[in-house]
């Protein structure tokens, strides 16, 4: 994909350089404009290509999705996002905002939160927790007891939501422990 590949197909933008730039940040285009294996991965029917896309997404703006369970469903808390964590002007936030909605209406994040080929491990090893022969961060056992008011207006899933975010946060777990 390259400007000039743009204009061929007559999708140019006043700034085109934008898309190119997105989709090798995404690592689904080389810094050269070749289609990398995400990519392909990402042109798979669904529900295959938006859960690679979902995974894509997830690792590009890990910072965002560690901080808010369904970022891409609240508009407000990614503007407040990216005015604390990037920078720039509110025109600059805007097109931010708008990239990552746009990304999100095409994917779809509940696949798993690792990209094919990298460690697992890595996303689940806890700071300041020794790691055990298995990578995985270890904590002292402790007890928990947890008092939660749940509101009435809520859906099923905010309520998981709340429970997933409790084991990720809490427990360091990041899926359903199986024994």
């Amino acid at each position: 994909m390259t400007l000039d590949a743009m204009k061929t197909w007559k999708a140019t933008t006043s700034n085109d350089a934008s898309p190119i730039s997105v989709l090798k940040k995404l690592g689904l285009l080389s810094a050269t404009g070749e289609p990398l294996q995400a990519y392909a991965d990402y042109m798979q029917p669904p529900p295959a290509g938006p859960k690679s896309l979902g995974a894509q997404v997830r690792a590009r703006y890990k910072t965002l999705f560690d901080t808010s369970h369904e970022p891409h469903k609240n508009a407000s808390e990614l503007r407040t996002f990216f005015n604390i964590n990037s920078g720039g002007g509110e025109r600059a936030i805007d097109y931010q905002v708008q990239t990552f909605k746009a990304l999100s209406e095409y994917a779809d994040f509940t696949g798993p939160a690792v990209l094919p080929g990298a460690s697992e491990n890595a996303e689940q090893s806890l700071p300041g927790a020794s790691a055990s022969t298995t990578g995985v961060g270890k904590l002292p056992p402790i007890q928990i007891d947890l008092h939660i008011h749940l509101p009435e207006n809520k859906t099923a899933r905010d309520y998981e939501s709340i429970i997933q975010d409790i084991a990720k946060y809490i427990y360091g777990r990041t899926g359903p422990e199986r024994g």
